[in-house]
């Protein structure tokens, strides 16, 4: 009898997804055609269009470089507020929610943009909708894909935004007290709408597509969706050779990817670098890398400056560039020291201002893959093999910042994958990674912190500077020798111009203390990895013992 209850209450609940999902296409194209039949549609506005309607904005800051700034409510991603389809069922919640949506939007002059996923050939499509209020969304955000050549009536993806009376009121409130609604409808078609309530944080957007993408690409039997960067060297190697290298780099967002990535290695004569993605992209079966983002760079900019990263510094100071929630003081000068408004300080900055953005956005394969994290106990780098990197990867472990959970800035973390946004079950996931680069034996692997080793008066800084040369080195493939550390993991043995100390954090503990401190650590990454379930390959859920 009991069994018999528990097979028809997931029959309602089955049956109850179903109708909502229905109701997210219906009310998403209804909100749509009704607007343009009214005449309050702005369908498909010219940049410089949508400039003139963002700089009437009260919340809008125009610099004395000329290009605008915004404040976001909230000033972060809004994990905790978002539930898609395939890991939650949807019921009445969802309804009241949809209903809302439509009452509000009904009333709005509404924006509408269509921007291609990738490559224009691709052909695939997302349309951004949302109210007047938030243009500064579809400004910044629209620069950050390729326009869209071909009108269509049923794009693969929908993502729209609205506001109620507790928008302004959310501004008062502690970040885990708002009222945020945030639901991602997963179609069977592969079809993705995303309806985001009382969000005008610019990143909403592109994480719609990303989450889209990361279901429909392992779906389709593709490949795999990777919160990553790319990026392409062509350097001279330390045996005199020219080569062409390309790597990913993952991190959790605000650990240092995009200033990595952007960093230029290039220094000699014939060599060149450049910055391929920033921020997602998946990697297919044969080892191939396709980004998505053909028109910018969505990138944190807190505490930015020419000497740590040039490019990015001066690529800020474009009119063309669009800031979110960095302060500007009543001179028009940003202020990229000032951490009162929020330390989670963004900007888009379209491609072709940073001289060094590959006209491309895809490499045909993959040569070094860089997970970042930050941990007292890991060494600035080392080497890792394919299992300790799946392992880590399914950890993600590392610090958390502003631009995830602001209540938890500061703290260590897991993120599955460095991707808070990530669809489906976990151990399928991990084992695609696994199988993807199994089949790649020329890939190497390597773990990079960014943080610091040691603690206390022990502590020591791993700078930018550091973590550039050591990037230096291996990218020219300098680095001969490694050697086993009490991490688990390899270390160099040396490089130059960097302190072999930071490659020995075991050297700032006594011998017992530092044994005793990796031992907890590796029994914590054994049960955060046996949460992932029995499904996970073997040999990833015993690589800690």
């Amino acid at each position: 009898m009991k069994s018999l209850l528990i097979l028809k209450d997931l029959d309602h609940k089955f049956f109850m997804t179903s109708f909502v999902l229905k109701k997210f296409l219906e009310i998403t194209q209804n909100t749509w055609k009704r607007a343009l039949k009214e005449k309050r549609l702005i369908d498909n506005p010219s940049e410089s269009e949508l400039k003139r309607i963002v700089e009437k904005q009260p919340e809008i800051k125009k610099t004395r470089y000329g290009n605008l700034c915004t404040k976001s409510e909230p000033t972060s991603r809004a994990e905790r507020f978002t539930k898609n389809s395939i890991d939650h069922s949807f019921g009445k919640e969802e309804i009241e929610f949809l209903k809302e949506c439509e009452r509000t939007l009904s009333q709005e002059r509404l924006i509408s943009i269509d921007r291609a996923v990738g490559k224009k050939e691709e052909g695939k499509i997302v349309r951004l909708t949302l109210p007047l209020r938030f243009a500064h969304i579809a400004y910044g955000g629209g620069k950050l894909f390729l326009r869209s050549q071909k009108k269509t009536k049923n794009p693969d993806y929908e993502i729209i935004f609205f506001f109620n009376e507790n928008f302004e009121k959310n501004k008062m409130k502690p970040f885990s007290e708002k009222d945020i609604t945030i639901r991602i409808a997963i179609l069977p078609s592969y079809k993705v709408i995303k309806i985001v309530k009382n969000s005008s944080y610019i990143a909403e957007f592109k994480k719609g597509i990303f989450c889209a993408e990361d279901w429909t690409v392992k779906e389709k039997g593709e490949g795999i969706f990777l919160h990553t960067s790319c990026r392409e060297d062509y350097l001279k190697m330390a045996d005199g050779q020219y080569k062409v290298i390309r790597s990913l780099i993952v991190a959790l967002t605000g650990n240092g990817k995009s200033t990595l990535t952007s960093k230029i290695i290039a220094k000699k004569e014939r060599e060149i670098s450049w910055i391929i993605q920033d921020d997602g992209g998946k990697v297919l079966k044969d080892g191939s890398f396709k980004g998505y983002e053909g028109g910018g760079f969505y990138i944190k900019v807190e505490k930015v400056s020419p000497s740590d990263n040039r490019e990015i510094y001066y690529g800020l100071h474009y009119k063309e560039s669009f800031c979110e929630n960095i302060k500007v003081n009543e001179k028009g000068e940003f202020d990229f020291f000032s951490l009162k408004q929020t330390p989670n300080a963004r900007a888009i900055i379209p491609r072709n201002i940073l001289l060094h953005a590959s006209p491309h956005i895809e490499v045909p394969k993959i040569d070094n893959f860089f997970l970042i994290a930050r941990n007292p106990l890991l060494p600035a780098v080392a080497k890792l093999n394919l299992e300790q990197a799946t392992a880590l990867m399914t950890l993600g472990q590392s610090m958390e910042t502003e631009a995830g959970d602001p209540t938890q800035a500061g703290k260590m973390r897991n993120v599955f994958f460095y991707d808070p946004f990530v669809v489906g079950k976990k151990a399928f996931h991990a084992n695609i990674f696994y199988e993807i680069f199994k089949n790649q034996p020329w890939v190497n692997f390597y773990l990079l912190n960014t943080g610091e080793i040691g603690e206390g008066k022990k502590f020591l800084d791993i700078s930018v500077k550091k973590t550039t040369k050591i990037l230096d080195a291996i990218l020219r493939q300098k680095v001969k020798k490694w050697k086993k550390s009490p991490t688990g993991f390899e270390v160099p043995e040396e490089i130059k111009g960097i302190n072999s100390i930071f490659f020995h954090p075991e050297r700032l503990y006594s011998k017992s203390e530092f044994e005793k401190k990796q031992k907890k650590l590796n029994q914590v990454r054994k049960e955060c990895i046996e949460k992932i379930g029995e499904r996970l390959h073997p040999k990833i859920k015993n690589i800690f013992g």
